[in-house]
């Protein structure tokens, strides 16, 4: 990154925005000023482990300040991979559904708070191997104004299985691709 000003705007907007708990494979970057702000999220293989008694799992990339934050808008472009054996873990072919919520997943059907900021996408794990799945694409259509008044809001990208023989047993997600979130802080009262 330069430094000068540009080095400190865009450190002054992640102290303002929020930020993402260190986690491997992840990377976020805020820019913007003033309660407006763009944050792109880069996923490089980060794991979510998934357990087969659940069939759901879920993992925080995001902790928003204090306020009332509005979603905009933004698009989503993801692959998933399997590591481990698929046909001890999660099998081929696969239903996977992920989604972007201010809750983490609960359930293997992902509705309410686990989907208010990206609804849930439905897509079936065709890679082979630890091989990456074809892209999976949405755009985050609906907008959304989520109160962390009291409460900070957290994202999570959640993820959940449609059927039990979709997993055998204890498996790991590698996550790799893009989030970009517009989205606003309107504070707090």
């Amino acid at each position: 990154m330069p430094r000068g000003l540009p080095r400190t705007l865009a450190r002054a907007a992640a102290r303002e925005a929020g930020l993402a708990p260190p986690r491997p494979g992840l990377k976020a970057v805020t820019t913007g000023q003033g309660g407006a702000y763009r944050t792109v999220f880069t996923f490089a293989g980060m794991q979510v482990p998934v357990t087969d008694a659940l069939a759901y799992a879920a993992q925080k990339i995001f902790d928003f300040t204090e306020g009332k934050v509005r979603i905009k808008g933004g698009t989503a472009r993801l692959q998933f991979a399997v590591l481990g054996t698929r046909a001890t873990t999660i099998n081929d072919n696969a239903a996977l559904t992920w989604s972007l919520g201010s809750a983490a997943a609960s359930s293997a059907t992902l509705v309410s708070t686990m989907v208010n900021v990206l609804a849930s996408t439905a897509r079936t794990l065709d890679g082979t191997g630890a091989a990456l799945s074809t892209a999976s694409a949405t755009d985050i259509a609906a907008a959304a104004t989520l109160d962390g008044t009291t409460t900070p809001v957290d994202l999570y990208l959640n993820l959940a299985f449609a059927t039990g023989t979709d997993i055998d047993a204890d498996g790991t997600i590698a996550v790799t691709g893009t989030i970009t979130l517009l989205w606003e802080n309107w504070g707090d009262n």
